[in-house]
This record gives C-alpha cells, sequence and structure tokens, in this order.
C-alpha cells in the first residue's frame, strides 16, 4: 500500500471512529451524573464514607475502642494485636489525628485476591488529609492518606 493510499485509509478509519465517539462523548457531557452512576454504587459509596468517618472520628476523640472496632476482622492488624496492644501503642504514640478532611473514595472494587483477603468481598480506598498533631510542640502536619476499607459479612470496616 503506498503513501497516499495508506493515509486515505486512516482518514476513513478516523471518519467511522468520529461517527461513534463523538456522539458518545456529546451524550457523556450533557447527561446528568445519575445516569452512569447506578443508585447501588450510591449506596455503596455513602456506606463506604460511613465507616471511614466513624473510623476517623473515633481517632479524633481518641476513642480507641470504638476506633479498635472499627478495624476488619479479617485486617492483618488486628489479626496480629490484641486490643491490649493496640491500646498500648495508640497510648504510647506520640501525635495523633486532630482533624482530616475526606477528599473522595479513589475506588471500590470486588476483591480480587481472594486468597490474601479472604473474608473481605469488596475494597475501597478513600483518599483523606489528615492532621496529625505532635504532643507538646505545637506542631502539625497535613498526610494525604488512602485508607482502605474492606467489606465483611456485608458491612465496611478499615483494613
Amino acid at each position: 500500500m503506498n503513501k497516499k493510499a495508506h493515509g486515505k485509509a486512516f482518514l476513513t478509519a478516523l471518519r467511522v471512529a468520529a461517527f461513534f465517539l463523538v456522539p458518545a462523548l456529546v451524550a457523556a457531557v450533557i447527561m446528568p451524573q445519575s445516569v452512569f452512576c447506578a443508585s447501588a454504587s450510591s449506596a455503596e459509596e455513602k456506606a463506604v464514607l460511613q465507616a471511614a468517618r466513624a473510623f476517623l472520628d473515633a481517632e479524633v476523640r481518641r476513642d480507641y475502642p470504638a476506633v479498635y472496632s472499627c478495624f476488619a476482622p479479617s485486617s492483618a492488624y488486628r489479626r496480629t494485636h490484641t486490643y491490649q496492644q493496640y491500646l498500648d501503642e495508640a497510648k504510647a504514640a506520640s501525635f495523633y489525628v486532630a482533624e482530616y478532611k475526606i477528599i473522595r473514595v479513589s475506588y471500590i472494587e470486588d476483591n480480587k485476591d481472594p486468597k490474601s483477603i479472604t473474608t473481605a468481598s469488596r475494597i475501597a480506598q478513600v483518599e483523606v488529609d489528615v492532621t496529625f498533631a505532635y504532643e507538646g510542640s505545637g506542631r502539625r502536619s497535613v498526610v494525604n492518606i488512602g485508607f482502605i476499607f474492606l467489606k465483611e459479612g456485608g458491612k465496611w470496616y478499615k483494613s
């Protein structure tokens, strides 16, 4: 095929692609977001955000029993640390969560690795700006963290 024929074939392919893609892109821009987001996804995102707020609010209050209860039963931390071990670590820390701002739910997806995370049916990540305060120094720092949440037995937990 010579250059001229090759260029002509390319333009034909481009026109065909434009014929199908342009209407789809226009529809995506002008249609309300709710058309593309199923209510189940919206409900799932609300449930993840509720779990994230419960965890982070407990961190801010330093409500140690509530924080520990937010950890997924299958999480590596909970499997390797008793409540007393967690409590000792939390109280010994030189910093604490002073405040937070949830940025977004980065993703919610089915558990694609059931061998590693055996009891979680779904996994989500919540992006949060966390403000840490350091005991006795008056110093604070903001860190952006992607917290992972696991859905186990129909309930969302911090991993």
